[in-house]
Parts: C-alpha cells; sequence; structure tokens
C-alpha cells in the first residue's frame, strides 16, 4: 500500500472493512464485524461481542500504550474497563482487540438525566477516579509517554500550540501572564498517579439497576500516561460537568477532597492544566458555553469551568 497512513483508511471503508475481517479471521472471530460511527479511529464491534480498534503506523505508541493500560487496569477499578485478547499489527497497521462493555455510553443520555441522577454519576466517576490514581505507578513504567518530557514540552511550547489550534489573538494575549502568576509544580512526586486523561461522557457507560443509573464501563485510554493526578480534572470540568459548580463541587468530594481543600488555588491550578494538556483546544471549548455568559478573561473561563 503506498499510502500507509490513518487518512487512507478511512477514505476506503472498503479497505477498512476487509483489514476488520482479516483481523477477525486471525484471531477466529466471526467476520460479520460492524463499524461503530464513533471514535478518532476505526472502530469495529464483532458478533462475538468483542471490538477491534485499528491504529495508523503514525499511532504505534497510542495503541502500544493503550494496550498496556488495558492489560494492567482489568479488574482493578470500580468500574469495568475492557479486557485485552489480541495487540498486533495488520498489514502495517496496530490493532487492539478488546472485550465490548455492557451498558450505555454516557453522552447518549446525559442531557435526558435529572439533576439528582446526574449527581449520582458524577459522584461515582470521582470514587473511580480516585481508584484509578491510586494504583502504583509502578505498572506504567514501561509506557511509551513519559510525563516529564511531555509536560516540559508543553510548557515550552505553549503558544504555539494554542496557536496551532487557532486561540483568537485576545486570549493568546493573555496566557504568558496567566501561567506566570502562580507557581504551578509540573512534577511534584507527590502527585503523580496513573492517569485516564480524558474523562468525557463518550468514554463513560452506565447501566440502569432498579431506578438508578451505575457507572458501569470505561474505554479509551491510548493517550492515557502517568503524571500529575489534577490534570485529569480538566476533562471533567468541560465536558460532564460544564460550568455547573455544584456538580464539580460533587465531583472533588465525592475524590476525596475535603471542603477545605477546595480553595482558589486548586481551581488555578485545574485551569492552568488545562491549558497545558495535550488536547486543549481553547477554540472550540469557548464554543461550548452557553451565549448568556460573556466570558473574556481566563480567570473567568476558570471560575465558570472548576468553580465549586
Amino acid at each position: 500500500m503506498e499510502q500507509n497512513d490513518l487518512e487512507y483508511l478511512q477514505q476506503h471503508p472498503e479497505l477498512c472493512l476487509t483489514f476488520a475481517r482479516g483481523i477477525c479471521r486471525r484471531h477466529w472471530l466471526p467476520d460479520n464485524c460492524v463499524r461503530m460511527p464513533d471514535g478518532s479511529q476505526p472502530v469495529f464491534a464483532t458478533a462475538s461481542r468483542q471490538m477491534i480498534k485499528i491504529f495508523s503506523p503514525q499511532d504505534r505508541e497510542d495503541a502500544q500504550n493503550e494496550a498496556l493500560f488495558l492489560e494492567r487496569l482489568y479488574r482493578h477499578l470500580p468500574v469495568t474497563t475492557p479486557r485485552l485478547d489480541a495487540f498486533d499489527e495488520w498489514e502495517g497497521y496496530p490493532y487492539i482487540v478488546m472485550e465490548q462493555l455492557e451498558g450505555t455510553p454516557l453522552n447518549r443520555l446525559w442531557v435526558t438525566l435529572a439533576d439528582k441522577e446526574k449527581r449520582e454519576i458524577v459522584c461515582q466517576l470521582g470514587e473511580a477516579a480516585c481508584a484509578l490514581h491510586s494504583l502504583p505507578v509502578a505498572w506504567f513504567d514501561d509506557a511509551p509517554f513519559q510525563w516529564d518530557v511531555f509536560i516540559e514540552h508543553q510548557r515550552a511550547a505553549l503558544l504555539e500550540n494554542h496557536q496551532r489550534f487557532g486561540l483568537a489573538p485576545k486570549w493568546l494575549a493573555q496566557l504568558s501572564d496567566y501561567m506566570n502568576a502562580y507557581p504551578l509544580d509540573l512534577q511534584d512526586p507527590k502527585q503523580m498517579a496513573p492517569l485516564h486523561t480524558e474523562f468525557m461522557l463518550e468514554h463513560l457507560f452506565v447501566k440502569q439497576e432498579g431506578t438508578r443509573w451505575k457507572v458501569s464501563g470505561l474505554i479509551d485510554f491510548e493517550p492515557s500516561m502517568v503524571g500529575q493526578r489534577e490534570y485529569d480534572f480538566c476533562a471533567v470540568g468541560i465536558f460532564i460537568t460544564q460550568g455547573n459548580s455544584g456538580l464539580f463541587r460533587e465531583f472533588l468530594l465525592s475524590y476525596g477532597y475535603a471542603d477545605s481543600d477546595l480553595t482558589d488555588d486548586l481551581r488555578r491550578r485545574i485551569m492552568m492544566w488545562l491549558l497545558l494538556h495535550r488536547y486543549c483546544n481553547l477554540s472550540w471549548f469557548l464554543t461550548l458555553i452557553p451565549g448568556e455568559f460573556n466570558v473574556t478573561k481566563l480567570e473567568e473561563l476558570e471560575r465558570y469551568w472548576f468553580g465549586f
């Protein structure tokens, strides 16, 4: 194949399906697999309730990283993570075969849930995040993404990264002063923990038990790493609690913070981690804020997303 990348595979769905069917036959799975509509990587569901996730050759480290986290996390969290069944390559394309989780993706239900149901879910997520962060960091020593190299690069390339995402000049102009005003410790050894890095509605599964919804599963570990635990709170504020300070407070209290821990300094640190995040597309995040909130400063964003 001349164009050995994911874009080429995405543009040729019949070839992508051929790859998936070949992988099925290699692992003695039913080959009547179905392409899933979501996700940045091609993902197929099989009749045997397994998932095939195909990566580009350029994303080999992402595939390796996800396979490692799936293997180490299985049956070690209060929520289910997929069982890793295979990690290999097909014609140069890395792939993972893993268990298909039961339940419903939370993004399909969130807007329909009552406030009480949302509070129960964010409390369960806080407990799950705490359990993840309590696992030994040594389990992940051989993960391909190393925090010290990553975060120092993110800090050095702060303006470049946000320019690449198309952030408007009025916001770019605030970044340096905002980041320099507070002494953020990028590598506090006491705060190092295994991170998911993208707690989002589409990465969580829920199941109904009686009249209550229970967080039942967590997926998508390709960008996971060992790092500073508060880095994991960014996506919660942006994509799950979405400016609801009461929900974000419930998440933090369920995680294990005391009322006295919920300080301006904590809020500022989480916002700074957001600005350093691998996928911080602030231009897009700003479009998620309802129009009645007229925010013009980073301090206002900090209070909106991470207030409590």
